[in-house]
């Protein structure tokens, strides 16, 4: 009987869940939207993808590659139990955000619910009147930087962090050192597992809250696919990077060093994707209408993914070089 490839087993409990899990999920969305059900698999593809890249890349050299069934729960723990969590951080930070900004309770309570909105349709031309002046008050734009850089970049980048804060200790010392491209794998895991849940979230708001027709979809997809999963793959990688500088390479950085570029370009993308909306006179995120506002919003976000790349790209070679002078 063969054995298996270095770093590859899995328990019989991880092989369940891999076979049973992502069917499951898709059969329960169709319960509640079988639209959504029918593009969910969508969701899975970068998972897919790089499980292709990480096996060839073990294959070549599996003593510095992550091990695939911790790999594994840490992708199913951030997609459950982590994006829980940094859930209920976020409503309580921004219940809290928003009794500062405002003291009056009605004017809190109207906040609030224009905040969730998600479609304009319904909406009369006096509430519309209202909801632009809301979206100019100084209260609304404090709150969104709060939401962009605190509630959404840093709670997110640090459920990020998490599974490298577990590689650092998985394994005996001489392990951990061989493994110096683990913290890569491990973060990207989480990250992966992260988009996943949230692309399914967003699918199905487009098509049963907003009732988006089909080529308003293939934007969201093209949105939330591409560019929101590209960017949430880069922050990983940036920040197993760094930590990789830290705790290989011996540069003092503290926490915040570790993944402070990543918050920045996360919380800068959030906040300019709510400006382009709020410009608009839109409270929290309404996809913007507007020909110039949209595309003003796409060439800044996708400047700001290009930027992030060159980053990722810039970390990668530095560290090729220092194990190049290593050897």
């Amino acid at each position: 009987m063969s054995q298996p490839a270095p770093n590859t087993s899995l328990s019989q409990s991880a092989r369940l869940l891999c076979y049973l899990g992502p069917p499951s999920a898709i059969l329960l969305t169709s319960l509640a939207s079988p639209r959504t059900a029918l593009l969910s698999p969508l969701a899975f593809l970068p998972t897919a993808y790089l499980f292709r890249q990480w096996r060839a890349s073990n294959t070549r050299n599996p003593s510095r590659r992550g091990e695939l069934e911790p790999m594994f729960w840490t992708y199913a723990a951030t997609g459950t139990i982590g994006l829980a969590s940094a859930a209920l951080i976020q409503m309580a930070l921004a219940l809290a955000t928003s009794a500062l900004l405002f003291r009056s309770s009605a004017a809190r309570k109207y906040f609030l619910t224009e905040i969730q909105r998600s479609t304009l349709n319904g909406l009369t031309a006096d509430e519309l009147t209202r909801r632009a002046a809301l979206a100019a008050s100084w209260q609304n734009w404090v709150f969104n930087g709060a939401l962009s850089f605190g509630m959404a970049a840093l709670v997110e980048e640090t459920l990020k962090y998490l599974p490298i804060a577990y590689a650092r200790r998985r394994g005996t010392a001489e392990q951990r050192q061989r493994r110096s491209r683990a913290y890569v794998d491990y973060a990207l895991a989480g990250a992966l597992s992260f988009g996943v849940i949230e692309n399914i979230a967003f699918i199905y708001a487009a098509c049963e809250k907003k009732q988006e027709a089909w080529p308003r979809l293939v934007l969201t997809l093209f949105e939330r696919m591409v560019v929101g999963s590209v960017g949430h793959l880069l922050m990983a990688s940036l920040t197993a990077l760094r930590a990789i500088r830290r705790d290989y390479d011996g540069e003092r950085l503290t926490f915040l060093g570790v993944v402070g570029p990543a918050v920045v370009m996360h919380g800068t993308f959030d906040f300019v994707a709510l400006t382009c909306s709020a410009r608009e006179g839109n409270v929290g995120w309404i996809h913007p209408t507007w020909v110039g506002n949209t595309a003003a919003m796409f060439g800044l976000l996708g400047g700001l993914v290009v930027t992030t790349a060159w980053q990722v790209r810039q970390e990668w070679k530095a560290l090729d070089e220092r194990d190049q002078k290593r050897k």
